[in-house]
């Protein structure tokens, strides 16, 4: 037989042991992204061109009950909801810019490498993107053989909207691993 003490002490033991830290499966992280309508990912990438828009808050719910679908079905809590929300933002925005970047000749792996983005790398937080981080990449791209004067102020808006992205990408990334 059982005693109380000794179920409560297992009961106690089982609150306070820490749960292993795991990194969420990519399929997990990609619930809403493979949610989303046809066109979602166009909005966002447009909504993070134009943030104060009738049509990027429209956007930005219809993200929101994506990922909180989501986030429900995953059990998280209402701060990893809030993670995962700016993560499937900033990882649809991402998306959505790098083709347009790549049509005007601007190399989303030439952000990557010179602001040190990617799967362990420094990925500042998004309120730490500075002017530093342009000057950078105006850099890169003139060392790649594609001067920072070509490009277009289009070009500029999407290369920072880019940047944003992937900063909220990482962030939420980083908050729920």
């Amino acid at each position: 037989m059982i005693r109380r003490a000794g179920i409560a002490g297992l009961l106690a033991m089982a609150l306070v042991a820490a749960p292993p830290v795991v990194a969420r499966p990519p399929d997990v992280m990609a619930c809403a992204i493979k949610a989303a309508p046809e066109g979602l990912e166009a909005r966002v990438g447009a909504a993070m061109l134009a943030p104060s828009t009738p049509a990027a808050a429209q956007t930005q719910a219809d993200v929101r009950a994506l990922s909180d679908a989501c986030a429900y079905e995953q059990l998280l809590s209402d701060v990893q909801r809030e993670a995962y929300f700016g993560y499937t933002w900033g990882r649809m925005g991402r998306d959505a810019l790098d083709g347009r970047m790549a049509a005007l000749g601007i190399s989303a792996a030439l952000i990557d490498t010179a602001l040190d983005i990617g799967p362990g790398n420094t990925n500042n937080p998004a309120e730490q993107v500075t002017r530093g981080d342009l000057r950078r990449v105006g850099e890169a791209l003139d060392a790649a053989g594609k001067p920072q004067a070509s490009v277009t102020s289009e070009g500029w808006q999407l290369i920072t909207a880019w940047i944003m992205a992937t900063a909220q990408m990482f962030d939420g990334q980083r908050q729920l691993d």
